[in-house]
């Protein structure tokens, strides 16, 4: 019954641990925006990233700006619209449009039930919107001073899906800093409990290094199949890609450090036991199988006086 325990105990440890880790994820990203700007600023410098802004914010100027229709007016919308996302203000707007889109994510997961909220959470890009603006201005097009006030977006993903998720996010925050300890444990309990600890101890590293295949593969099906598609049922944006990637560095550093923890453990546990076995001295002979040999010894020695008593009578 007690191993049973100690082998429930350490494999509900090992499965705990992704959820552990995948909550503490999501609660750090929720509970500030300064993590969240800290994690997603790089992209910045991603061209896939910029060129995403620029198509988007050229597509809104071309829709509204006369003459587009002759390649030179075209040729130098893009060239501002480059400018500016290739321009040393960029990585600052971007940081502001994420931490604006942070804001409205907290806002849908902390306000009431009742209150109205937007359908879709996006990336407002109006401020690079305006600055290309500006710069068509300052080159001469003189349709660009009537542009209408336009709001280019970048959609991340409807709200109804952080409205589903609105009581878990909300616990998640609350019991950041225990989730994880959570697997530490039952995997701890499992080990104190198994009759032989260093087996115990070597199937709870191999546990977890399987867990962490498994929280591997969970982020690499949400990449593929679960981000988020625009309103018109494209593929989801370039800019959704690279968030994502940005914001799962840390769960992929976590999987990481523990699945090595959990394969060095394992492994030296074995080099342990293999050490310790070489070192021990042979079994010493049974006492009984001692026995058997003297009296063995003892009949063959009168067998052999026995015939040598014959011999000499004859």
């Amino acid at each position: 019954m007690r191993g049973a325990i100690s082998a429930f105990s350490i494999m509900f440890g090992c499965a705990l641990t992704p959820f552990a880790l995948a909550g503490f994820w999501v609660a750090d990203e929720i509970s500030g925006s300064g993590r969240y700007v800290a994690d997603v600023a790089p992209t910045a410098a991603d061209p896939a990233v910029r060129d995403d802004v620029a198509d988007r914010v050229t597509a809104a100027i071309s829709g509204s700006l006369p003459g587009m229709d002759r390649p030179a007016t075209a040729d130098l919308v893009r060239r501002s619209v480059n400018a500016v996302v290739t321009g040393g203000d960029f990585p600052a707007v971007w940081a502001a449009l994420n931490r604006a889109a942070h804001r409205r994510v907290v806002s849908v997961l902390r306000d009431g039930p009742g209150r109205a909220v937007p359908e879709r959470v996006d990336l407002d890009l109006t401020p690079v919107y305006g600055m290309a603006r500006r710069g068509l201005a300052a080159a001469g097009q003189a349709g660009a001073s009537r542009l209408p006030d336009l709001h280019p977006r970048i959609e991340l993903f409807p709200v109804r899906a952080l409205l589903g998720a609105r009581t878990a996010c909300d616990w998640l925050v609350r019991l950041k800093w225990a989730l994880p300890l959570l697997p530490v444990l039952p995997l701890a309990a499992g080990v104190v409990l198994a009759g032989d600890r260093e087996e115990a101890l070597s199937g709870a590293g191999f546990g977890l290094a399987a867990s962490m295949v498994a929280l591997a593969a969970g982020l690499a099906a949400v990449r593929s199949l679960c981000l988020p598609v625009p309103a018109d049922g494209g593929p989801p944006s370039p800019a959704v890609y690279s968030i994502f990637d940005a914001l799962a560095l840390f769960p992929r550093i976590g999987l990481r450090v523990v699945f090595a923890a959990g394969l060095i453990t394992a492994g030296v546990v074995a080099i342990v036991r293999e050490h310790r076995s070489s070192r021990e001295p042979p079994p010493a002979p049974d006492p009984g199988d001692s026995e058997t040999s003297t009296l063995v010894q003892g009949g063959m020695r009168c067998s052999s006086q026995g015939s040598r008593w014959r011999h000499e009578r004859r």
